[in-house]
């Protein structure tokens, strides 16, 4: 199941009786894979600069995270306290979250900061293209910092030094992999308490025709490589758990998603929500919806629907013995059904919903499976 993020604040996405707001730029809530149903593992990453009331958490020493999940369109159906543990016996916390590494690059030590010495390593088999430097004689590494969230800041060239003299060149390990060790504040030329939360590089073998290596995005195309820092002023914060696990899910149970908000250790410590975009100024709960699948197993599903965004008209085609079809906003709360399906292919009139994401649940003897539309 693909990865994606999951941009939650400024942009009301979801509307009809239930809230559920997603973001175009800046990001509250992130949900790492945004398309799983309750019975896959998630992390739920929190930056609690957007939360609201306006920087809540700001100087949160820790985050806990109080919720409920979503059964059969009962909201908080069953819900873990910040201060109690899941069925499974994980305890609701949040821990600093500074971001994802690359799958080709390892640093050592792991979570240092721009101020300590590290070993970069480049493994050449996993960097973009494929194999593009996996029979390099040298590898030169071009790189930056983000500094107070700009990328690309103090910017050293493959072909230059350091601030320090040093030359970014890369010593191979003799199996495929190639490291460099040094101080990033050194080397980049940074000042004392200075923000740096990522290193910024590309690579290459001594000049950009010899080959270059980069990172894999989410769909296979290359991209700079952006490896995360430990820094002190760091305010996202991450969970991760499998929602059928932390909420003692029965398999036959429907999960259509979960709310929750966020809180400082108590409720008096600062609280986080989402920003209600009708209402400026008011913060609601956090919803997060889940693919829908009557059991823990989920099938691939095997109806069609389209146009997926819809304007007025749905058809779903392939319904052979299906006996029901239902229609969710993505807190749970059914929409629209259609009984007593006698044809193959049904149309679905969604001139009244409102724009937004919607999950349609297609029942067949006793199976039930899910996918979601898009109402423009």
């Amino acid at each position: 199941m693909k990865n994606f993020t999951l941009r939650i604040t400024a942009l009301l996405m979801f509307l009809t009786m239930g809230t559920f707001v997603m973001a175009q730029s800046d990001t509250v809530l992130t949900i790492i894979p945004e398309d799983a149903t309750a019975w896959d593992e998630i992390t739920i990453i929190l930056d609690a600069n957007l939360s609201c009331p306006d920087s809540s958490l700001f100087d949160a020493d820790s985050v806990m995270m109080h919720s409920g999940a979503t059964i059969n369109g009962a909201v908080w159906a069953i819900g873990v306290d910040y201060d109690g543990e899941g069925a499974n016996g994980q305890k609701p916390k949040l821990e600093p979250y500074y971001g994802k590494m690359p799958a080709a690059i390892t640093i050592t030590p792991e979570n240092a900061t721009a101020w300590d010495e590290i070993t970069l390593t480049l493994d050449a088999k996993l960097s973009c293209p494929d194999s593009s430097l996996f029979g390099a004689d040298s590898v030169m590494m071009h790189s930056g910092v983000t500094i107070d969230g700009a990328a690309w800041q103090n910017e050293v060239a493959f072909d230059a030094l350091g601030a320090n003299g040093q030359q970014p060149k890369l010593i191979d390990n003799g199996d495929s992999t190639w490291s460099i060790t040094y101080i990033p504040a050194d080397f980049y030329g940074i000042e004392a308490k200075t923000e740096v939360s990522q290193i910024c590089c590309v690579f290459n073998a001594g000049d950009w025709s010899a080959g270059e290596g980069k990172d894999f995005d989410d769909e296979g195309n290359c991209t700079d490589f952006y490896i995360p820092l430990v820094f002190e002023n760091n305010r996202r914060w991450a969970i991760t758990f499998t929602p059928a696990d932390f909420y003692g899910i029965s398999p036959d149970s429907l999960v259509n998603g979960m709310e929750c908000v966020f809180n400082a250790g108590d409720w008096s410590a600062g609280e986080g929500k989402a920003h209600d975009p009708d209402n400026p100024g008011e913060c609601i709960n956090f919803v997060i919806p889940f693919i829908t699948s009557g059991i823990g197993e989920y099938p691939e599903v095997t109806f069609k629907l389209y146009p997926n965004p819809v304007d007025n008209i749905l058809t779903i085609e392939k319904l052979d013995g299906a006996n029901k079809i239902e229609v969710y906003n993505v807190v749970g709360e059914l929409i629209k059904t259609v009984d007593k399906i006698s044809t193959p292919v049904v149309t679905i009139n969604t001139t009244d919903l409102t724009s937004g994401i919607y999950f349609v649940t297609v029942h067949n003897n006793g199976s039930v499976q899910s996918t979601k539309f898009i109402k423009n």
